[in-house]
C-alpha cells in the first residue's frame, strides 16, 4: 500500500471514529434524557426510570455510533474530493457545517434503507426514514463544525509548538529560520535557565 493511500485510509478511519463517538454520545444522551422525561409505563420509581434511561442511552448510543461511523466515512470521502489541496485556514467552517448537514441528512435515510434491505427485508416507506434526516442533519452539522474547529486548533498548536522549539532551540546553530524570518539564538556555554 502506498504512503498516500494509507494516509487517506487513516484519515477516513479517524473521521469515522470521531463521528461515531460524537453521534453515539449525543444520540445516547438524548435518548436517555427522553427516557427519563417520558418513562415507560412500567417504570414508576426513580430507580426504574434511571435504569431504563441507562439502558436506552447505551442501546441507542450504539445505534447512533454505527450510523455516525458510516456517515462520517462518507463525509470524509466527500471532503477528500472537494477540499483536496486546501489549507485549513481556507476552509469556511459554515460551509463545512452545511456540507456535514447535507451528508448527514441524505446519508442516514440511505443508510437505514440499505440496512433494511441487507438484513433480508425490503425497502420501507421513505416517510419512516426521512424523519430521521432532521436529527442527522443537526448531528452532521455539529460534528462537521466541531471537526474543522478541532483540526484548526490542532494545526495552530502544532505550528506554535514547532515555532517555539525552533525559536528557543540551542543546538541548531547561530540562526534558526522561522517562517521567512531568521532569529538569532544565543550560544549557551552553561546550563539552561528557565
Amino acid at each position: 500500500m502506498t504512503d498516500e493511500r494509507s494516509r487517506t485510509l487513516r484519515a477516513i478511519l479517524r473521521t469515522a471514529l470521531l463521528w461515531s463517538a460524537a453521534w453515539g454520545v449525543a444520540g445516547g444522551g438524548l435518548m436517555a434524557v427522553l427516557t427519563i422525561v417520558d418513562p415507560a409505563p412500567g417504570a414508576a420509581s426513580l430507580a426504574g426510570r434511571l435504569g431504563m434511561a441507562v439502558l436506552a442511552g447505551i442501546g441507542w448510543g450504539l445505534r447512533f455510533a454505527l450510523a455516525g461511523a458510516v456517515v462520517g466515512s462518507i463525509f470524509s470521502s466527500v471532503i477528500r474530493l472537494g477540499y483536496r489541496g486546501r489549507r485549513l485556514a481556507d476552509i469556511n467552517p459554515v460551509r463545512f457545517a452545511l456540507l456535514g448537514a447535507i451528508v448527514g441528512g441524505v446519508g442516514v435515510p440511505l443508510y437505514l434503507q440499505t440496512m433494511n434491505v441487507i438484513t433480508g427485508g425490503h425497502t420501507i416507506a421513505w416517510g419512516l426514514v426521512t424523519d430521521d434526516a432532521v436529527w442527522a442533519s443537526v448531528f452532521g452539522a455539529a460534528v462537521a463544525a466541531g471537526s474543522i474547529l478541532l483540526a484548526r486548533r490542532a494545526d495552530a498548536l502544532s505550528a506554535g509548538t514547532h515555532r517555539d522549539v525552533l525559536a528557543h532551540g540551542s543546538d541548531l546553530g547561530d540562526t534558526v529560520s522561522v517562517g521567512r524570518q531568521e532569529v538569532s539564538t544565543p550560544q549557551r556555554s552553561g546550563p539552561a535557565r528557565s
